[in-house]
């Protein structure tokens, strides 16, 4: 099975404006190897970003927003290819507008087995807002006789075609899913992968099959489907299969593809990483006002088909920014009430209440999501994390020194605020080796201050311990 994702790093520059807007663009970008030409390999960069993101200016009769994609590929310091894809969106409305809707990219390349760095930026061209992701990989080589097997490409959908779309392959319309994340409105989990070096003989008839299942973190088995037996086109084949995984309790968990050539009897396997998410909308703030409106029932609508357990799941992410008062209040209503109480809860602080957005609403839902896909740890969910907390609580840094690979030092991030009290810093450290970020100084008055912090993350003489006697 091919080993590949050394680490991926997300570097998101983000400025907020007197108004509160924020300057970046949110990317959600995954990428999969396949066998190239002439020993190469094939290379497939997948992007996907909010439409909301986008700045819109008036032209004539409709609204136009651009924006650029480029991909970069680096090698030891120097940039080896850089694409790039410009396009435009035209609505008749910016009421239009959708904070559901998102942008597709996908980039190509052939490159020979190595160690590469990407960098894949998102630039609007009617603004200053701009996206940014790196990661370092391993392209692996594809033997010529063993068997082998592709990266798993997930995908929100997956038709027959045979047109010249980008997103078209081998007769299939894959239409990638960079966030890897299904829920109630995308319950498919749809995959494409790719077989090489079968046992393949033209005048005997020969099979393979396959086995699909899906674990979780710890590699419990949690649900098993039917094997198939394929008969071989040749000595490669395609694998395109989609389930259902709406039963799902919501967590993090791996797919996997099991291949067995029929006539070698040899194995290969794959796996890849995805998220389903029950829901659940998430809130930023809340008033007393008494006013239930059109867009109150809008948002009621959506709670209808919610149970009290899911209702009071999306209520417990509000910790950090309800009262006491607010708390006690919701935990003595009865399910109807909490529905009410949570429609109006979003209501109170829609910045544009007749827009179809509400753009608090929005730039939540992305930051838990965010949250909890880069700071989770196996006992907990990234928004109870402390920089889940922060970030939830604070909103978006303004920069983000990541101290790593310090011999001396054990790994660390410093998070910078320019507006909060003239400028402050939050300071997280991984003081167990667990990759455990745990809040251990703050230059802000109302967390916690602990100027000699230094000390806690300084590794024992010789740089190769961790400090216990933590006070």
């Amino acid at each position: 099975m091919n080993k590949v994702l050394l680490f991926i790093i997300l570097w998101i520059s983000v400025t907020f404006s007197q108004a509160g807007q924020t300057t970046f663009i949110p990317l959600s970008v995954d990428f999969a190897f396949f066998r190239g030409a002439e020993e190469q390999i094939y290379l497939e960069i997948y992007i996907s970003f909010q439409e909301g993101h986008l700045q819109y200016s008036q032209s004539g009769k409709i609204y136009q927003a651009e924006y650029l994609a480029t991909a970069e590929i680096s090698q030891n310091d120097s940039v080896l290819f850089r694409k790039f894809d410009r396009r435009i969106s035209e609505i008749d409305s910016l009421a239009n507008v959708s904070a559901r809707r998102k942008f597709l990219n996908i980039f190509h390349f052939s490159l020979n087995p190595g160690l590469y760095i990407a960098k894949v930026t998102i630039q609007d061209l009617s603004s200053t807002r701009k996206g940014e992701y790196y990661f370092e990989f391993d392209a692996p080589g594809f033997a010529d006789q063993e068997l082998e097997m592709s990266h798993i490409q997930l995908c929100s959908k997956i038709t027959p075609d045979t047109s010249k779309s980008d997103f078209q392959k081998n007769s299939f319309l894959t239409i990638p899913n960079p966030e890897s994340i299904y829920s109630i409105s995308q319950p498919v989990l749809y995959y494409y992968a790719e077989i090489y070096n079968l046992d393949f003989l033209r005048d005997k008839e020969g099979h393979y099959s396959y086995r699909c299942t899906i674990t979780d973190l710890d590699g419990k088995l949690i649900k098993e489907y039917p094997k198939k037996i394929i008969r071989k086109p040749g000595t490669s084949a395609v694998i395109v299969g989609g389930h259902n995984v709406v039963t799902l309790p919501a967590n993090t968990y791996f797919v996997n593809l099991e291949i067995e050539d029929q006539q070698s009897q040899k194995t290969v396997s794959a796996s890849k990483r995805f998220n389903f998410i029950k829901p659940s909308r998430k809130i930023i703030l809340s008033s007393d006002s008494a006013e239930i409106g059109s867009k109150v029932n809008f948002n009621l609508a959506e709670y209808l088909q919610y149970s009290e357990e899911q209702l009071n799941q999306e209520f417990e992410q509000l910790r950090y920014l309800t009262t006491q008062e607010q708390k006690s209040i919701f935990n003595n209503l009865d399910i109807e009430s909490k529905r009410v109480f949570l429609a109006k809860f979003w209501y109170n602080f829609d910045q544009t209440p007749e827009t179809e957005i509400n753009e608090f609403k929005t730039r939540y839902l992305q930051m838990i999501e965010y949250a909890n896909l880069n700071y989770g740890s196996m006992n907990k969910e990234g928004w109870k994390t402390d920089r889940g907390r922060i970030l939830l609580t604070y909103g978006i840094p303004d920069e983000v020194e990541r101290n790593y690979m310090a011999m001396e030092m054990k790994p660390h991030e410093i998070w910078h605020y320019h507006e909060l009290e003239g400028g402050v810093q939050f300071i997280f450290a991984d003081l167990t080796g667990f990759g455990d970020f745990d809040l251990i100084h703050s230059t802000f008055s109302r967390e916690l201050y602990q100027p000699d912090w230094e000390r806690l993350v300084r590794k024992t003489q010789g740089g190769t311990g961790f400090e216990t006697n933590i006070n």
